[in-house]
């Protein structure tokens, strides 16, 4: 069996817990040398299939009795927990994974209990601001059960708290998919492993088929935006105050895609068009079709206004004069027909324009869009281009729970924005 096709569960735990332990156990000469001992650094390890159930016992009960010390050791799982929850942070300290210390020691003080009736309303004690042991094993469980099957290329990143931010088990996403060509994150973003998991299909289901159909090459590489960032949604007037999915390594942001052939093929540059551009340029093209019509109308009115004061004009130089001026305003009038003609032609334009932009991503048009390679026809590879980046953006709406592209609003006009939020019916795709 192919060792890329599973990751090895027993030393993927056992690296993190190493980590963790080289972190929190420091020599005495390091801890001189600097406040902050940095913690060791967590290699990759291909998968050999180990049976998860054997790995996985469930967690003992709160209230059991502490073991004997003859007793077995505690499963891997546990121990990563207790190590993970415990790990000190010095104040001051932050990090790309967010800020999460240990929680502060509170000495208890009896108190004798209130006047149900005069005692005031107690505020809700606040939020802990590290994982509980529990929070942090089910989540290992839960990337054990996703990601073993995937085979996906990950770094063990410690739990990270940061006030209502945070994941109690992320990782760094490398790699990811099958076969040949897998993709490459650069740079790695920190997630949540349903994120990865969901990202692992996008990839199978509609990026690379989309890339092999439109552009004849396979994409090796995606440029990664933004991954774990605590901090609220941006880009919107509603809802601007609620925490971003990103604050719970549960979003990424995707701005562009190299190819296997050296081709590049950024959000950007290669989208064309977004739907506010073509609004804006049939307004512009409405109006100036208009002045253009209006514009040729007075001059047929000037040029018959013309013709009829040649036919009054006396014989002579004055008739002559009226004649040639006769012609002038007739000449006029047709080149503004002209114009105006032109300008209705360039408002039809645009809206043939959008409705072909519409038809871009489907799969249904695909025949229709010629498949190029690094050596085709300008206007053959943008329209190529402009299809794969649309077919990516449909796509990604029947996985994720958001979508988001250059079409949702100005703020997204670089990049594509996936999230797992939960919605009640359909994904929210724009």
């Amino acid at each position: 069996m192919s060792v890329s096709k599973q990751l090895s569960i027993a030393t993927v735990l056992g690296l993190g817990l190493a980590s963790l332990l080289l972190g929190d156990a420091p020599s005495s000469t390091a801890r001189q040398a600097s406040p902050v001992a940095p913690a060791g650094p967590v290699e990759l390890v291909r998968a050999r299939p180990v049976s998860k159930t054997a790995l996985l016992p469930d967690p003992p009960p709160q209230s059991a009795p502490p073991a004997a010390k003859n007793s077995a050791p505690a499963s891997i799982l546990q121990v990563v927990a207790r190590r993970s929850r415990g790990r000190p942070q010095q104040e001051g300290e932050s990090g790309a994974f967010g800020k999460a210390g240990a929680a502060a020691t509170v000495e208890k003080t009896p108190v004798a209990p209130a006047d149900p009736k005069t005692a005031a309303p107690q505020a809700e004690p606040p939020a802990p601001d590290v994982w509980s042991d529990a929070e942090i094993i089910a989540a290992l469980r839960d990337c054990l059960k996703r990601l073993v099957p995937l085979g996906a290329e990950i770094e063990i990143a410690p739990p990270v708290r940061q006030e209502q931010c945070g994941a109690p088990a992320p990782v760094v996403l490398k790699r990811i998919g099958s076969g040949a060509i897998r993709v490459e994150f650069l740079p790695a973003p920190v997630l949540n492993c349903a994120m990865v998991a969901s990202l692992h299909a996008w990839v199978e289901k509609t990026l690379q088929p989309a890339a092999q159909e439109l552009l004849g090459s396979p994409v090796a590489r995606i440029r990664n935006a933004s991954g774990y960032s605590c901090r609220n949604r941006v880009g919107t007037v509603f809802h601007s105050d609620r925490l971003s999915e990103h604050a719970l390594a549960n979003a990424i942001d995707i701005s562009g895609f190299v190819t296997a052939d050296g081709r590049t093929v950024d959000v950007l540059n290669k989208w064309g068009p977004t739907a506010r551009d073509l609004r804006e340029q049939q307004e512009r093209a409405a109006e100036a079709a208009a002045e253009a019509k209006e514009a040729a109308r007075q001059a047929e009115r000037e040029a018959a206004e013309a013709a009829r004061a040649v036919a009054q004009a006396a014989r002579g130089e004055k008739r002559e004069q009226a004649k040639a001026e006769a012609a002038r305003k007739k000449k006029e009038a047709g080149r503004k027909r002209e114009e105006a003609d032109r300008m209705e032609a360039e408002r039809r334009k645009s809206l043939l324009q959008t409705a072909e932009l519409r038809k871009l991503g489907r799969a249904s048009d695909a025949k229709a869009i010629p498949v190029t390679g690094p050596s085709g026809k300008d206007e053959d590879r943008k329209l190529a281009e402009a299809a794969f980046l649309r077919r990516l953006h449909r796509g990604a709406c029947g996985t994720f729970g958001t979508v988001l592209g250059p079409d949702a609003n100005e703020a997204h006009r670089n990049h594509f924005h996936f999230d797992l939020a939960a919605r009640k019916r359909n994904a929210f795709c724009e």
